[in-house]
């Protein structure tokens, strides 16, 4: 069949399997090679029948496309074809698919390791924007000509019933808001977790992790694990690295019959992988050298790069000595503000909105803070959340109490945006990286900075409330002279939320609220205000 997309000139068909074919074509608007996947026909009945499935459809595929990661190939278009068929658009990348990469003798131990520690950071990342794959397999992970690999088809396998079952084929129902007659199986028999083969309804973010632990064994022991045995992981008989049966607890802990038996997050395998990998799978970075020039205890042993720019560096560590994870930063000392003056102070704070700084130094070249590992990802990674009012409102009493001990001290962040909130736990954050100068000095920089203010107590608050109303609009503040341009955005929120936030993000400072404790106060009498209302409802329910 021939296909024909407005905006897009179709050139040769890269591959077909039972699910989708993909195409190679131009986007004609920016000249730029892309990929094309269109659904197979039998997959589609549903869809053409069903207005209900069609929405579903459309919502996800603009929840998939707000992923932004870069071992996830982003959709950057989507569409029905005038046949019914849905498609996704993508990049191009010259890549072939993992299951071709283990065919090869000559792919190392390590860049296995390399590859599996890039799935779990694109699948970590998925799971906290609440998205489940749902078909985790060699063939969804694509490996380009540097080692870099990428994770395809997100929510793909939830959205559509086939016509014939028992295949082993990737299999894909309703989702789960869909009626019961539609919670058939999803996913790829192989890899599927059990839970996932008796119905999509029970399919969660552990089904994905017990995915991830049958493609470690593939990746790593040569075959896809036995799903009536699975408890019995074999190594090939000429595997003689230590590394593999360091990591067979952490694939039997995935392949677990009962979800609740196997990690609670993907998180957990990736730290598992990089104790073991022990940074060999790093290129190109500066640890070993600058780590000895720095002095850094010698028992520091560096588990990945979180972060290298011309301003400086930041890795994940591990402490052998004490057993625990640590994040070093290292800043070029004209990058660094107020920094070292902030470290110092909040070295003897303790509070569970703040990260902990377990020490300091500086010498010609750089100035080093040794941090708490704080697991699950920052705020900016969860944008395209929807947070419920309580969630919400849970982050902006931590917040504001964070910044008002903070302020207690004499200590203004200077900087704070979602990147610098980050979350130890799903409702539980903690507030990072005070002192340091904003690095990206482009247009969007007064979504949180007021735009000629200098640094204080009243900046931070106004980024807080910035950062809040992101949250809850799904759009940053936009001040101008006269006010706030889309303050509208609020108007379907509560009116106390609408006052506090308002008054928060006041561009006159005069008029914004005065401390972050008064913020918090408020936020303390919303949130109580909201579980009194939510309890009220139970009861209504009950009676």
């Amino acid at each position: 069949m021939k296909h024909a997309i407005p905006g897009y000139h179709f050139k040769t068909a890269l591959g077909t399997g039972g699910m989708a074919s993909v195409f190679l074509a131009t986007q004609t608007s920016l000249d730029r090679a892309v990929a094309i996947k269109i659904l197979n026909a039998k997959f589609c009945d549903e869809l053409r029948q069903s207005s209900l499935a069609k929405q579903h459809f459309l919502q996800e595929c603009k929840i998939i496309a707000q992923l932004n990661h870069p071992n996830i190939v982003q959709v950057i278009d989507q569409g029905i074809t005038e046949q019914g068929m849905p498609y996704f658009v993508m990049p191009y990348v010259k890549c072939i698919a993992l299951h071709s990469v283990l065919k090869r003798d000559d792919v190392s131990l390590t860049r296995k390791l390399d590859i599996l520690i890039q799935v779990c950071s694109a699948l970590s990342y998925a799971h906290r924007n609440q998205i489940i794959h749902r078909d985790i397999k060699p063939a969804n992970v694509l490996v380009d000509y540097d080692g870099h690999a990428r994770l395809v088809d997100f929510g793909i396998a939830g959205y559509f019933t086939p016509q014939e079952t028992g295949s082993t084929e990737s299999q894909m129902p309703h989702p789960p808001e869909a009626s019961a007659k539609h919670a058939m199986v999803a996913g790829t028999s192989a890899y599927m977790a059990p839970e996932q083969r008796d119905s999509a309804n029970k399919t969660s973010h552990h089904s994905d992790i017990y995915s991830l632990g049958a493609l470690m064994h593939e990746t790593l022991l040569g075959c896809p694990p036995n799903i009536a045995s699975a408890d019995k992981i074999k190594a090939p008989e000429n595997d003689h690295s230590k590394i593999i049966p360091h990591l067979r607890p952490t694939i039997e802990h995935c392949l677990e019959t009962l979800p609740q038996n196997r990690p609670g997050s993907v998180e957990e395998v990736r730290q598992a992988l990089l104790l073991v990998a022990q940074g060999r799978h790093l290129r190109n970075n500066h640890w070993k050298l600058d780590s000895k020039r720095d002095k850094l205890p010698p028992n520091y042993q560096l588990l990945d790069v979180i972060k290298e720019n011309p301003f400086g560096a930041t890795y994940l560590v591990n402490d052998a000595n004490k057993q625990r994870l640590l994040v070093v930063k290292k800043q070029n000392l004209d990058q660094l503000g107020n920094a070292p003056s902030c470290a110092m102070k909040l070295s003897h704070i303790r509070h569970p909105s703040l990260t902990k700084i377990y020490g300091t130094g500086k010498n010609q070249r750089v100035f080093i803070t040794v941090n708490e590992y704080v697991p699950a990802g920052s705020l900016q990674e969860r944008l395209s959340n929807t947070f419920s009012m309580t969630q919400w409102a849970t982050l902006a009493l931590q917040l504001c109490q964070a910044l008002a001990c903070a302020h207690s001290y004499g200590i203004v962040h200077g900087d704070l945006r979602p990147s610098n909130v980050l979350f130890a736990e799903n409702n539980h954050i903690k507030l990072t990286d005070f002192g340091f100068p904003t690095h990206n000095y482009g247009l969007e920089t007064h979504w949180y900075h007021p735009v000629g203010e200098e640094y204080s107590h009243l900046v931070d608050i106004y980024a807080a409330g910035a950062i809040l109303f992101q949250v809850l609009t799904g759009f940053p503040p936009q001040p101008d002279w006269w006010g706030l341009k889309n303050h509208w955005k609020l108007r379907h929120y509560p009116k106390p939320v609408r006052k506090i936030l308002l008054k928060m993000i006041a561009s006159n400072p005069r008029n914004r609220i005065p401390s972050a404790e008064l913020a918090a106060l408020k936020f303390s009498e919303l949130q109580e205000s909201q579980e009194t209302q939510i309890s009220l409802e139970e009861n209504q329910v009950l009676e």
